[in-house]
């Protein structure tokens, strides 16, 4: 009997063919969630391929020819690429109209049905966990009998009751080698510079968090957190060591160390196994110092946090649940442990004030490393809503093409926010500047001395031109690309 034959897309692709090139990618990690799904099918019996086009060079061309050999696509949407989605759905019906389009994502969550009116190429929409979802869809069963699911039939669009969450995640598995290679990927540009030129793999092995940012896009897991047990990581590990060579993991969950016991009990199984290896997690402001010595004991490399702001006042106006003083004492714990740390700063936060990204300014000196992002606008989240009840937003935005797909709290489109974009990439580029010279030697050691010097000598002269040297330097990239 013939297997069904599932292509999984992520849905990140050149609309421009010209200069791909296959050993440049502007993908941090493997499609982890297509890859859960993936494995699910391919454990269901189904034949499955899974695509990263922009790691692996793929032109639309090439993803569309395997597309024609497919009984299900499957694409990712996620709000900054939701029109490629749209587009590349568009094109895989357009040459085989009894393709079967299926959309995930966290975009798709709420606005599926939306999207369904807006993209007629879209066959069905899984909303929330997709392998069980996912598995009854391409096993044939009835659409009417699936939850999770929205669909067309008859011209109607019908949306079914929600699917209850996956109820054991041991369960599930991502096999790498259906994964594209981990080579496209590189190490953790992040990581201390030793630290990059390991051979990396990536996971996730908690799904959700707890917190209430008003900022976030996680609401699709209902505010809940589920975890892979303890030995379970472990055996994972094990397996890519020793099937592909790993030397370094990098974790992508929200919050890798919400519960105490699971975390000591993942470095005590680690440090048992002997593996050799290091890694990078994620932790929260006031992560117990025990904690953090535990990690380092079990060879944990690096620590990346949500920092967001240095002002009190803002991290309680975007219920982020932590202090400043938090923050500072994690640094100082940090340090003492030896663990290099990741921070994330986000500016244009709402009410935000010049006084308060001042604050959050003169935090920029205690990360080894850190990005600064503006915030941007995800539909559902506690903010939009809030925007949406001003008459600020309302969810015409996600399919209107004059807006840019990544929809950033500006002034130019929002009353309501404190900085226009300008301002907004001068505070990025001026909080890495403060960085510089105030912390030099993380400077150095993120960079070499060759390139520390320069980055300080830039900082020096370009601070008083408000970035004019910086965006010089960016139009000769661009140019040279």
């Amino acid at each position: 009997m013939k297997s069904t034959k599932v292509l999984l897309i992520n849905s990140y692709y050149r609309r421009e063919l010209s200069g791909i090139r296959k050993d440049v990618s502007s993908s941090h990690s493997p499609p982890l969630g297509l890859g859960y799904v993936g494995t699910y099918l391919r454990d269901s019996g189904c034949e499955v391929e899974i695509l990263d086009p922009i790691p692996q060079g793929l032109s639309v061309e090439d993803i569309l020819v395997k597309a024609d050999s497919a009984d299900y696509v499957g694409l990712s949407c996620y709000t900054d690429i939701r029109f490629q989605c749209f587009e590349l759905a568009e094109k895989i019906k357009g040459r085989k109209a009894e393709s079967v389009v299926i959309v995930g994502g966290p975009h798709a969550f709420y606005l599926d049905e939306a999207i369904m009116r807006y993209c007629t190429s879209v066959d069905i929409i899984i909303r929330g966990e997709g392998e069980e979802t996912a598995r009854e869809v391409v096993s044939g069963i009835p659409l009417a009998g699936i939850r999770g699911i929205t669909y067309r039939q008859d011209g109607k669009i019908i949306r079914n009751p929600d699917r209850p969450f996956f109820g054991n995640i041991d369960d599930l598995s991502i096999d790498y080698s259906l994964m594209p290679d981990l080579s496209f990927y590189g190490g953790d540009i992040e990581a201390p510079m030793d630290t990059r030129r390991l051979k990396t793999a990536y996971l996730i092995e908690s799904r959700g968090c707890p917190f209430q940012c008003s900022y976030c896009a996680n609401d699709h897991w209902k505010r809940t957190w589920r975890a892979t047990s303890a030995v379970k990581i472990v055996d994972k590990m094990q397996q890519l060591v020793e099937r592909f060579g790993v030397q370094y993991f990098r974790f992508y969950d929200d919050l890798f160390t919400l519960d105490r016991g699971r975390v000591l009990a993942f470095c005590e199984e680690l440090k048992n196994r002997n593996l050799g290896v290091n890694f990078r997690v994620l932790i929260r402001a006031g992560t117990d110092r025990k904690i953090l010595e535990a990690l380092k004991e079990a060879g944990c490399e690096s620590v990346g946090f949500g920092i967001e702001s240095g002002s009190d006042r803002m991290l309680r106006r975007v219920r982020k649940g932590t202090t400043r003083k938090q923050i500072l004492d994690t640094f100082k714990a940090c340090k003492e442990v030896g663990l290099w740390t990741v921070g994330s700063f986000i500016v244009s936060l709402p009410d935000e004030t010049l006084e308060d990204f001042q604050e959050t300014l003169s935090l920029t000196r205690y990360p080894d490393t850190f990005m600064v992002n503006t915030l941007m606008i995800f539909p559902y989240t506690p903010f939009y809503n809030e925007l949406k009840g001003r008459g600020e937003i309302d969810d015409d935005v996600w399919f209107d093409r004059s807006f840019p797909n990544r929809i950033f709290y500006t002034k130019e489109t929002f009353p309501s926010a404190s900085f226009t974009l300008k301002e907004l990439e001068w505070f990025m580029i001026y909080a890495f500047y403060y960085s510089y010279i105030r912390n030099p030697l993380a400077l150095f050691r993120n960079h070499g001395f060759t390139g520390g010097l320069l980055r300080y000598v830039k900082a020096l002269l370009d601070i008083p031109l408000k970035g004019k040297i910086d965006a010089l330097y960016n139009r000769f990239i661009a140019g040279r690309y």
